[in-house]
């Protein structure tokens, strides 16, 4: 028989980790903390974010190692029901990352939602800007791809392990490459 003491020892772990990053958070400030989830196992993870700011719907299974840039809670992040995020994949919460139902985004993956050339001279011709990045509904993310600030993937896509996106994606399409373009319709 069962007792689930598993299923406990991991809840009662998950709140501990919850509890030092608070601790941190408080006493070093949230960039110190910020860099505290990079190390804490899935669980500790989702009860930590969903604590600072994120949405995170049922059944998801976010990896461990991920690391957060550019926020001061992590309001920025939404993420539907059913879908796993890999281990290691970058976040630039600048502006909102809205990752919607049945999404897989595999290992490495980056999300970019600002660019700031603020010590260059460059920055006179390209101000800094920011925008949302929009995931929807079934789509697939191949490891070590880039999403960069403005960017929808809609219904059902595939983008290609690997890949650099920089435009609009349309539904039931598969796209890769640097910068992504359509493979084919699927």
């Amino acid at each position: 028989m069962k007792t689930g003491l598993r299923k406990k020892t991991r809840k009662i772990f998950a709140s501990f980790n919850l509890l030092l990053f608070q601790i941190r958070k408080i006493i070093l400030g949230f960039s110190v903390a910020n860099l505290f989830i990079q190390r804490v196992d899935k669980e500790s993870l989702q009860l930590i974010l969903k604590r600072n700011g994120a949405s995170i719907g049922k059944n998801c299974d976010i990896e461990s190692g991920l690391i957060f840039h550019n926020c001061l809670d992590y309001s920025n992040l939404s993420v539907g029901f059913n879908c796993h995020i890999g281990k290691n994949c970058f976040f630039d919460l600048k502006d909102k990352v809205e990752i919607r139902n049945n999404v897989v985004i595999s290992m490495q993956v980056t999300f970019v939602t600002h660019i700031d050339m603020s010590k260059s001279p460059l920055s006179l011709k390209f101000p800094i800007t920011s925008d949302p990045i929009i995931i929807n509904d079934g789509v697939y993310i191949g490891a070590n791809s880039t999403i960069l600030k403005g960017v929808v993937l809609d219904k059902n896509c595939f983008v290609a392990a690997g890949s650099l996106v920089n435009d609009y994606v349309k539904p039931a399409t598969m796209v890769g490459g640097i910068p992504a373009r359509i493979i084919k319709e699927i």
